[in-house]
């Protein structure tokens, strides 16, 4: 029964597709992209761009009610989708374990935070940054 739940929710994913609002979307699209892009168009979502090293500079977006944890998932998906040369079996979650976003001079530590309450807002410049290791003594 789930296979026939699949066939129909990519039928109906197609046929979204083809709607103009909705027609520039990647090609491996979920439904993520989808919801973040019909919230676009209502102007419920936060805009931002990825600024990396060698001037790179990759645009996302996410809900106004995001938390980090998502916009971190929502970066490593649209790194994915545009650097080529990165290996498969590429360690994200060691990745997010050594690094976090910073806004301006914010570090955005606290995963399960929503990202407005760091003061992020439309159009702000993210960049990646080293975690700070916490030195416990006891």
């Amino acid at each position: 029964s789930s296979g026939i739940n699949a066939e129909y929710g990519e039928d109906i994913l197609q046929k979204l597709l083809g709607d103009p609002l909705l027609g520039d979307l990647p090609e491996d699209v979920d439904g993520e992209d989808v919801q973040c892009q019909i919230a676009r168009a209502r102007g419920h979502v936060i805009e931002l761009v990825l600024v990396r090293p060698g001037d790179n500079k990759i645009k996302v977006c996410v809900l106004h009610n995001a938390r980090v944890s998502h916009l971190e998932r929502v970066i490593t998906k649209a790194i994915r989708r545009t650097t080529t040369d990165l290996p498969k079996s590429y360690s994200w979650k060691s990745f997010w374990k050594r690094h976090c976003l910073q806004v301006g001079s914010v570090s955005l530590l606290v995963r399960n935070r929503l990202v407005v309450h760091y003061g992020v807002k439309n159009n702000d410049k993210l960049k990646f940054t080293r975690r700070k290791r916490l030195n416990v003594t006891e």
